[in-house]
């Protein structure tokens, strides 16, 4: 016959087997193993387990943590929770302030971690749940999941007690309670607060902390020992602004004697003691808010392996600039001629062309040939070059199929080349790199370029004899009253040199003289000499035919109307030709090149001056004018200042003396554009040519003085960097050793701020030090 008999509940969770004698060296129990066991001292409270590793809650109702807890319903209670890292006596700590030292929470000599999960205490007489953590930094494979189920826990809590023992405050204390305050501003308040739970404000939060050798945090009259915690807190970028008070409790320990717990527990009774922020809460209250969290914030974390080779500190820095992933090559490796490497695959965009285009037919034929779109094939000339240009488009050539694909046949449009003559395959964009890529944005300015030096060679060659044989024929068809141009070497008003200055000469209608455009820009009639319409006339004759319209001046006189006749006719061919060749010659030349011109040169109208010497663009007869303009409005400046009494005179002179006699303008100051930099210089500070590969010009370019003296990444010295070093390693002799020297201090000179000399090609090159700044 069977009999019934009635158990607790705390009996039926008891397990069936009770461990013997062999099995009391396991270092790990459970929770009901643990509170089967008697207490020594003879106390009947033992810590159970709240929450396990997985942030499983192990209590299923609010009456049964009640229960467990040992308390009724309508108590009210604070929840005052530990942490630290393993090994720093957490729960040593609770027992001492909280139980008079009796083992309410397990502690362990052993190297195996003592307490894995969350486990819970009441203390009645204070009226404190006490919440016992799971240390930091212990060996785990959930090292997330553990750091969200503590500050799940923090959380919770109304008192938080930070439990360090070390010579100084570590980075890992600032980091976990940095993170809890922004893990409950952003998501646990708004989760409290549905729940019922007014209070924004979160726990208390006091750090203990426990030194042997070193002196802990002290308050001073200007600045407190929380206030130097909220300073560090604030230097490393995290905030505290989520707890409603931040204290410390620092002591110091002989390292023979037991740890003095007596200021710490002081501390807590205040913080109980006060519920001016945090009052006391029911025990279901506490566990609904818990079952809450749990809840609303579970699921898998990633957890992500550490990585125990940081490859940061040895691989190469260089990022891909449309994907963003790093080289994968080792530091240095650009010194030993290898370029940027990443096995991943690239995004294409827009913005950096990143794409190269490979022979289909090669490509099916398993090579990859790359090819390019051109301006010109590699067998055109320049003119032919550019007259296909114009007439079929761009041309892609491969060095095997010959020319496969131009853009226009005979001015109707082909297919584009992605779809029919070329394979895409998408790079990486490498800062300083892809000279291939960048080179095809610039071949039609190559075109112009090739076309630009014939034809300023010609123009050299023959721009003397030319200039002879045009003196020559305008003198044949000149008047008599006119003086030769051959006789003409000065201004006959300013006395400016023609063949240095480089101006062009100019004819007085009324006397004849030769003057320079400055001096001869006025236009009147001078029908004593024949010309009934405004023509040009310098300042005396200006004057003159102003006071008297039919004066004859000059000296020589007019022989008849058919000595100037000839002259008229020649003024009005050749102002209906040169009208005519700017309008079919001029202007599709300059929409050519506004056409071909790199993306990174400086536009014409952003750089009126040379970016070296500073010195205006333009024709000799504008730069000319401009300086005469300047001088006659300092002229007027200086007048009112000397009018309303001011002493700035010395400015005018000075101002006055800067233009000078003209001696300064020497021709025409054309604009041309370094094709390392793009910035706009003149012809006397670009002279240099010389290679560009990081732009994709891979002959001699001009380049500006400036970008001349940057060194390049081929050292003067034959020898590598890893070379060197590996050469030192191993022993390298005193000749060895000065060869990376040398790569050292070159690299130091070419750093230099200062105005520095290099050779290039046997020249010496001198560069201005905010030109050379600036294009860096």
């Amino acid at each position: 016959m069977a009999f019934l008999v009635s158990i607790t509940e705390d009996e039926a969770r008891r397990p069936d087997v009770i461990n013997d004698a062999e099995f009391k060296s396991i270092p790990f129990i459970t929770t009901n193993d643990f509170d089967s066991i008697d207490n020594a001292n003879g106390s009947s409270s033992r810590a159970f387990l709240f929450l396990d590793a997985d942030e499983n809650l192990q209590i299923a109702t609010p009456e049964l943590f009640c229960k467990k807890l040992k308390c009724q319903e309508h108590d009210k209670i604070k929840v005052i929770s530990i942490f630290g890292n393993t090994g720093d006596g957490k729960s040593h700590t609770m027992n001492q302030v909280f139980f008079d030292g009796d083992p309410v929470f397990r502690t362990s000599t052993e190297q195996s971690s003592c307490t894995i999960g969350v486990y819970a205490a009441m203390q009645r007489e204070q009226g404190v749940l006490c919440l016992d953590t799971e240390g930091l930094l212990g060996t785990t494979a959930k090292s997330n999941k553990r750091m969200r189920m503590l500050l799940k826990i923090l959380a919770i809590s109304d008192i938080v007690v930070y439990r360090t023992r070390s010579e100084r405050l570590h980075s890992d204390m600032y980091e976990f309670l940095g993170t809890a305050s922004k893990a409950f501003c952003l998501h646990f308040t708004q989760a409290l607060q549905a729940m019922g739970n007014g209070s924004t404000l979160g726990p208390a939060v006091i750090i203990f902390h426990e030194t042997h050798y070193t002196k802990p945090l002290e308050s001073s009259v200007e600045e407190s020992a929380e206030d130097k915690l909220r300073n560090s807190f604030a230097r490393l970028n995290y905030e505290t602004n989520a707890f409603s008070s931040l204290r410390y409790v620092g002591i110091q320990t002989d390292a023979k004697k037991a740890t003095n717990f007596q200021k710490i527990t002081d501390a807590l009774r205040l913080e109980i003691e006060n519920t001016a922020v945090r009052s006391p809460r029911q025990p279901a209250v506490v566990f609904k808010a818990m079952k809450l969290l749990n809840q609303k914030f579970a699921g898998e974390i990633i957890e992500k392996a550490i990585n125990p080779f940081p490859e940061q500190y040895f691989t190469c820095g260089a990022h891909c600039e449309s994907c963003s992933r790093r080289c994968q090559r080792s530091m240095g490796h650009v010194s030993d001629g290898e370029p940027h490497f990443n096995t991943q695959p690239c995004n294409y965009q827009h913005q950096f062309e990143n794409k190269l285009y490979l022979c289909k037919a090669c490509y099916n034929n398993g090579k990859e040939i790359v090819v390019s779109i051109r301006a010109q094939s590699q067998t055109d000339t320049a003119w032919s070059g550019l007259a296909k240009y114009v007439w079929k488009g761009d041309v892609i050539e491969c060095p095997y199929c010959g020319e496969i694909y131009r853009a226009r046949q005979y001015w109707y449009g082909n297919k584009s080349p992605e779809s029919s003559v070329v394979h895409v395959q998408v790079v990486h964009v490498w800062k300083g790199g892809n000279s291939g890529l960048r080179g095809n944005a610039h071949s039609a300015q190559m075109v112009l370029d090739s076309v630009n030096s014939l034809s300023e060679a010609f123009t050299n060659i023959s721009g003397p004899w030319a200039k002879a044989i045009s003196d020559l024929l305008a003198d044949k068809v000149a008047p008599s009253y006119w003086r030769p141009n051959q006789e003409i070497i000065l201004c006959h008003a300013c006395k400016r040199n023609f063949e240095k200055t480089g101006m062009p000469k100019h004819h007085c209608r009324g006397c004849g003289e030769g003057f320079c455009h400055t001096c001869s820009q006025h236009k009147l009639p001078v029908p004593a000499r024949g010309w009934l319409q405004p023509v040009r006339v310098c300042n005396d004759c200006h004057q003159q035919l102003q006071r008297k319209s039919d004066a004859t001046p000059g000296s020589k006189p007019t022989n008849d109307e058919g000595d100037i006749l000839v002259r008229k006719y020649g003024e009005t061919i050749y102002n209906t030709i040169s009208s005519v060749a700017a309008v079919a010659i001029d202007y599709p030349k300059e929409m050519i090149k506004d056409s071909a011109r790199p993306s990174y040169w400086v536009p014409d109208a952003e750089s009126p001056s040379c970016f070296i010497c500073k010195s205006v663009f333009g024709s000799a007869e504008e730069l000319e004018l401009g300086q005469h303009a300047s001088k006659q409005s300092t002229t007027k400046a200086n007048r009112s200042d000397s009018r309303s009494g001011g002493g700035a005179s010395g400015g005018g002179a000075s101002g006055g003396g800067a233009s000078g006699n003209g001696s300064s303008i020497a021709g025409d100051c054309r604009r041309h554009h370094c094709r390392r930099c793009g910035q706009a210089v003149c012809s006397d500070c670009s002279k240099r040519r010389m290679p560009v590969p990081d732009r994709g010009w891979l002959t001699d370019v001009r380049v500006c003085d400036s970008c001349a003296c940057v060194p390049h990444a081929s050292s003067n010295c034959s020898r590598s960097i890893s070379s060197a070093i590996s050469d030192a390693i191993n022993g390298a002799d005193a000749e060895d050793t000065t060869d990376l020297q040398c790569a050292t201090s070159e690299r130091r000179r070419s750093s230099n701020s200062q105005s520095s000399n290099c050779d290039y090609r046997n020249g010496n090159c001198n560069a201005s030090d905010d030109a050379k700044a600036k294009t860096e």
